[in-house]
């Protein structure tokens, strides 16, 4: 596939360009502006440019047929048509140095979990993984922008989650990991950022801190609660088995005055037979 395909199958739905504001298809123009940046950061590189846009052009195809699993449906729909090769970056864009717990939104749910643990276990990381996995993370439905706002604004739609941290970690990681290897920024390599999103870097990464640290305090607090019923419970047990060991002791130390009665009362009925 080169990407003059990809981009056939990408607006294979759309037949009138008002249709791309739609809300569904928000990330067909998102997809557009990854495959561009894809192309751009390859160029810098020099790797293969078309490649790197293809790849870029595909990542979301899967929102044709399922917004939530998209990584799965977009892997299985790109492999049905004998693309194999294309498929992988469905699955891959999502997490950031094909780990698992770098992704937005918590993780894969549990029906999808092994399908794609198992796939990302038996690939090699590649670097168009890791420039897909990028550009991702910068690119908007209306064009390119900081990696502090794109991920405040996914933060803001799917909540924070115990990963969320470590994932914003990890993508600012990468980011300076290719930075390196191109000799430019990426905020020097797209011009076309807007200044106000530049200029709002430290406060949405002061937001997006404060969001974390808030769910952090949020999440000892739910755990405290937590803990308090457990402790209030295990206590409820504890005191229901000792009053429980209580009761059979007592009925030990009742079976036990019974038997010592018998025992004295044989006794004296039998010095009565003596002196009688």
């Amino acid at each position: 596939m080169d990407s003059t395909t990809a981009l056939t199958i990408l607006f294979q739905n759309i037949r009138d360009i008002r249709e791309l504001m739609n809300n569904d298809n928000k990330w067909i123009m998102h997809s557009l502006y990854v495959g561009q940046a894809a192309s751009t950061i390859a160029k810098r590189l020099n790797l293969n440019a078309d490649y790197a846009e293809t790849i870029g052009y595909m990542h979301d195809i899967g929102r044709l047929i399922s917004h939530s699993n998209h990584v799965i449906e977009g892997y299985k729909y790109l492999d049905n048509l004998g693309y194999p090769d294309i498929a992988r970056y469905c699955i891959t864009h999502s997490f950031v140095d094909n780990i698992i717990p770098n992704t937005a939104g918590g993780g894969p749910n549990k029906d999808s979990y092994d399908f794609i643990n198992n796939y990302l276990n038996n690939i090699t990381l590649n670097i168009y993984d890791n420039i897909v996995q990028l550009c991702d993370l910068f690119c908007l439905e209306t064009g390119y922008t900081t990696f502090e706002k794109r991920i405040l604004d996914i933060t803001k739609r799917k909540g924070v989650y115990p990963n969320s941290l470590e994932h914003f970690k990890s993508i600012m990681e990468l980011k300076n990991r290719l930075e390196n290897m191109m000799g430019i920024t990426i905020y020097e390599l797209f011009p076309q950022i807007k200044d106000e999103d530049l200029a709002s870097q430290n406060s949405d990464y002061e937001e997006l801190m404060k969001l974390f640290k808030n769910d952090q305090k949020q999440s000892r607090k739910t755990w405290k609660l937590f803990s308090f019923f457990t402790f209030k419970k295990r206590c409820k047990k504890v005191w229901k088995n000792i009053k429980k060991s209580l009761h059979l002791v007592g009925e030990y130390v009742r079976i036990i005055n019974v038997c010592f009665v018998h025992r004295c009362v044989r006794l004296l009925i039998h010095q009565v037979k003596l002196s009688g």
